[in-house]
């Protein structure tokens, strides 16, 4: 019982720092024999949702930002999508899965730049505090550091990666930081992606990320990695963006979860628990997930 308790108050206690929003959404646990079965270069939906069943966010949890762009509101004959997020504590990866149908898909990136992913539709970013630590992660925190620093600090607490569904040179997942040649590479990270049909296009984006508590940019051997377990909260952030028309740049929507600028500062993500499958929270997550389901389009 005493042990029962000290997990209740630790898992209280971290709620209670949260970060934005009353909400602390859920994150399922893939366990080691599910990731046996987790393809994440097939283009497939069909092991994720034999996995985690329903999606853990859908367009219904985001904000559509007046101030981007057009600042198009949701519609879902014009953009739509759902979100898959799953963990796996043997090896501290988030898995994350990406649905989207769009009218008017446009997409011309030609590769070998992530830093231009946003311009393009199919792209999105995800950010994680692994240790829901919050603060300045964009290394700009101390005007009187040095280029060397900033760029030491920059994504050192917490990392903002940047996916697309379709890369012609494969490469469809991004970093914000220096390192990149490893942060975003096996076994810390991958992704795949594609595109399928038009007016509406249904494009698919899936993969996994290595949460850091402390990424030193020049060190994989001495960063820490987060380490995920059941009980666990963590924020995380998610932009989507949408484009229209050719013209560069011209975005017509931008949908964030949360919806609280500016973006370098980890304490105005949103939280989430990571659960275990075998927690009967999964099942509140899988029912809110129906619920909200029922509600589209109404």
């Amino acid at each position: 019982m005493r042990a029962l308790l000290l997990i209740l108050i630790l898992i209280l206690s971290s709620a209670a720092n949260a970060h934005v929003g009353d909400r602390i959404y859920l994150i399922p646990e893939i366990t080691d024999d599910a990731l046996a079965e987790l393809d994440v270069s097939d283009q497939s939906l069909d092991d994720w949702t034999g996995i985690l069943a329903n999606p853990t966010l859908t367009a219904s949890d985001f904000s559509s930002d007046p101030t981007v762009g057009e600042g198009t509101p949701y519609d879902p004959t014009d953009m739509d999508y759902q979100i898959w997020l799953g963990w796996n504590g043997s090896t501290s990866r988030l898995f994350f899965a990406l649905e989207r149908t769009d009218d008017n898909f446009i997409n011309e990136y030609e590769g070998g730049n992530p830093g231009h992913f946003w311009r393009h539709d199919g792209a999105f970013f995800f950010s994680v505090d692994g240790d829901h630590s919050g603060g300045d992660y964009s290394g700009s925190a101390d005007s009187t550091w040095t280029d060397e620093e900033k760029t030491l600090n920059n994504n050192r607490t917490a990392q903002t990666f940047h996916g697309i569904t379709d890369a012609p040179d494969g490469l469809h997942l991004g970093y914000d930081g220096a390192g990149v040649e490893w942060v975003c590479a096996v076994p810390y990270a991958g992704g795949s992606g594609g595109s399928t049909g038009e007016a509406p296009t249904t494009s698919i984006f899936e993969g996994f990320l290595t949460p850091f508590d402390d990424l030193l940019w020049h060190s994989p051997e001495r960063s820490t990695v987060s380490q995920l377990h059941a009980g666990k909260i963590i924020g995380f952030e998610i932009g989507i963006y949408d484009f229209d028309t050719e013209e560069e740049y011209s975005i017509s929507s931008y949908h964030a979860l949360p919806l609280v600028p500016p973006w370098r500062y980890s304490e105005h993500f949103v939280d989430a628990r990571l659960i275990s499958g075998a927690d009967d929270t999964a099942v509140e997550s899988r029912s809110w997930a129906r619920i909200k389901a029922s509600f589209q389009g109404k």
